[in-house]
């Protein structure tokens, strides 16, 4: 790491009042970067046998100071520190001079308010335990020591922000970036049954951990083969027979026809149980060729290779196959996992802005799913999306594998759960009960998955507000996401409300006739399936919800 000039840093110290945050973000930082985390207090607690109060009553600040400066000046001797400071430890001009001799200094800087709020009641603070007024004892530590810490390589203002927005300026400032995602493993409840999800250029396909057999049978549609299937082609002919299928565009291809279609070309390539589907393209071309892979010899190889942010954020994992019939989505199916999962997100570059933002219908869905973003951080999904938006419709292309990757994090464990959907599982189909009825009621014409699916998030926050299972404050910050996506989030006047209910009949969570709901319930990050409900809830929440 480079600052101004030319010379080289290997460690970071991070300096502030406390309460700023030095302790959390220097964790993060360590684990991004690789490094090993110090937090000088702990350690001179851990040698003297004693906590930082008894060593102040007990030998005085000056005794403390000259234990800190010792470990401050033996962790900058070795590499790859990330050093968390005690509040004044920079006070020192010998310590401060050393510290942006051997590390990249940063401060972290906020108002004595908000650090106050920070640290109100802890009794692990010397100089702030014998204050009656700790904002009062904190604006005088700041007066003291603001001319410190301001000569640092890097001063940020931490006032306001979250721990993960932070972070990124942090990464920024420093001129690095989180590491690239490589790979996350999907472990199903069977033995002996896991599968990869590898984040990869295309160009690095590779499918023979598979030991599969001669050949493969890659089917795609357009303009998606015209993108990406020579390439495929080329990638695996080197070891196996390639042959090719394109099926017809859209949502209508995911039929009976088309399914047969593909089983007959099967039989006329005389493929056998080894050999290996491949699904190139979005969720119709997934979930159609998975069906086809699920029933062929009853079950082949198969392999994903998503090209849309929908399929790569949700379909192409968790193993639902399906075709659609006149009479609903995906009412012909069957459970049968991928075997691998390749995702190339600079694919995204190419991809419609429709089939885009079908794609972040579904990541808004996730925000609401409860995983948080970091467990050491402990911000939610929620904030880290909302910090990032820019980013995300702009395609940059290690957010969306942040993103992309955080939410296959989520389906996996879910999955892993509930493979066949008995119970925590229907928890993905947040807002699909009215998003599904959208979609069947425009024949599937008018919205893409993700869009519908989008409308259907705000229709069932609306409906649990009526059950006074969530607040209106969360279902504005649902809607604030949606307006930042810029995803249209209301159900238009010309569809009628009593066709919608209609189109619950075939809803498949539906028992004696009416669909079971999935909610939000409480807060940002729990859902829970509410069975039985009188649909009137269901009415009022759509009408509420009108353009």
């Amino acid at each position: 790491m480079k600052l101004d000039g030319d010379k080289e840093f290997t460690n970071i110290s991070l300096a502030g009042l406390m309460g700023s945050g030095k302790t959390t973000i220097g964790k993060y930082l360590a684990r991004q970067l690789k490094k090993t985390f110090v937090d000088t207090d702990l350690v001179i607690e851990e040698r003297e046998g004693r906590s930082i109060n008894d060593i102040f009553s007990e030998n005085g600040e000056a005794y403390f100071r000259k234990l800190e400066a010792d470990v401050i000046n033996e962790f900058l001797k070795k590499e790859d520190q990330v050093i968390s400071l005690g509040g004044g430890a920079i006070v020192s001009d010998d310590n401060r001079n050393t510290l942006k001799d051997n590390s990249i200094l940063i401060t972290l800087v906020a108002e004595p308010k908000d650090l106050a709020q920070r640290v109100a009641r802890r009794k692990t603070r010397p100089l702030l335990n014998e204050s009656k007024d700790q904002l009062k004892k904190l604006e005088e530590l700041w007066g003291e020591r603001k001319d410190a810490y301001h000569d640092s390589h890097i001063c940020i203002d931490t006032t306001g922000k979250s721990i993960n927005s932070l972070s990124q300026e942090l990464m920024k400032s420093l001129g690095l970036k989180r590491p690239k995602v490589q790979e996350l493993e999907v472990n199903i409840g069977r033995p002996d049954f896991n599968y990869k999800i590898l984040y990869k250029d295309l160009s690095r396909l590779n499918i023979d951990s598979l030991k599969p057999g001669k050949q493969v049978l890659v089917v795609s549609q357009e303009p998606i083969a015209k993108h990406y299937l020579d390439m495929v082609v080329e990638k695996l002919s080197g070891a196996y027979t390639v042959n090719t299928m394109i099926i017809d565009n859209g949502e209508d291809a995911k039929n009976f026809f088309t399914y047969q279609l593909i089983l007959q070309k099967l039989l006329s390539l005389n493929f056998e149980r080894k050999d290996t589907l491949v699904a190139l393209g979005g969720g119709v071309v997934g979930d159609i060729v998975g069906f086809a892979a699920s029933t062929f010899y009853r079950g082949i190889n198969y392999v994903q290779i998503p090209t849309t942010l929908l399929s790569m954020i949700d379909s192409s994992v968790g193993g639902k196959t399906a075709i659609n019939v006149p009479e609903g989505k995906n009412l012909i199916g069957s459970f049968y996992q991928p075997h691998m999962v390749h995702i190339d997100v600079a694919n995204l570059k190419t991809l419609p802005n429709k089939e885009f933002k079908s794609g972040l219908g579904e990541l808004v869905k996730y925000t609401l799913l409860g995983e948080k973003w970091d467990s050491d951080l402990g911000d939610v999904f929620y904030d880290f999306v909302m910090n990032n938006i820019d980013n995300i419709l702009d395609r940059e292309e290690e957010t969306l594998s942040q993103i992309i990757n955080h939410c296959l994090r989520i389906k996996a464990g879910i999955v892993s759960a509930d493979e066949t959907e008995k119970g925590l599982r229907a928890h993905l189909n947040l807002g699909h009960t009215f998003g599904h009825a959208i979609e069947e009621v425009t024949k599937y014409s008018r919205y893409s998955h993700g869009e519908a699916v989008a409308i259907g998030l705000v229709c069932a926050c609306y409906m649990s507000e009526d059950l006074a299972y969530f607040k209106p404050t969360h279902t504005k910050k649902v809607i604030d996401m949606l307006k930042a996506l810029n995803l249209e989030y209301s159900i238009p006047a010309d569809i009628k409300t009593s066709d919608l209910l209609k189109a619950f009949k075939y809803d498949k969570k539906s028992e004696n006739g009416k669909p079971a709901f999935i909610l939000p319930k409480s807060s940002i990050g729990r859902v829970e399936t509410i069975p039985d409900l009188d649909l009137r809830f269901a009415m009022r929440a759509m009408e509420r919800n009108r353009a």
